[in-house]
């Protein structure tokens, strides 16, 4: 995957969000503000660690919104946002993302939105972690993820 496409998914990312089109997204990116990030390179360089059953790093963000990149080896804890909307990218790995009581399998190239009070989660099926581009909005505030009982218990 090309660093000019993974440019291009966050711009749709961020119209997405903002429900603006393509020729006004780059006017609410101030110029000189959001330098392009080479995800593949961040990639690289923020592996997840062997203790680490996910990570998230964060990429570019403003007042309204981040780009994030989360990687998952095994289960990403049920949550929710009270405020946040996401729309996930799902770049590599496969798994199966519950989404309320839904239950959806995903590969490569999909792409989902989690609305403000959705509880989701991700269960990794693949031999290597799982990894996902995601676009915040508002900007990702880690007080605005709600933890909840699962079967392991509470997860903070």
């Amino acid at each position: 995957m090309t660093s000019g496409y993974l440019r291009l998914l966050a711009v749709l990312g961020v119209c997405l969000l903002s429900s603006v089109g393509l020729s006004r997204a780059a006017a609410l990116l101030p110029e000189g503000q959001l330098p392009p990030v080479d995800l593949i390179q961040e990639l690289k360089s923020n592996p997840l660690r062997p203790e680490e059953d996910f990570r998230i790093t964060r990429l570019v963000e403003n007042a309204d919104q981040s780009a994030l990149l989360v990687q998952v080896r095994s289960t990403l804890p049920p949550h929710f946002h009270k405020h946040t909307r996401e729309v996930v990218y799902f770049l590599q790995g496969e798994g199966v993302f519950l989404l309320e009581a839904e239950s959806i399998p995903i590969r490569d190239g999909a792409v989902l939105l989690i609305q403000p009070g959705q509880v989701h989660t991700f269960t990794n099926q693949g031999p290597t972690p799982a990894v996902f581009f995601v676009v915040t909005s508002p900007r990702f505030d880690e007080r605005d993820r709600i933890m909840i009982q699962g079967e392991h218990g509470t997860f903070r």
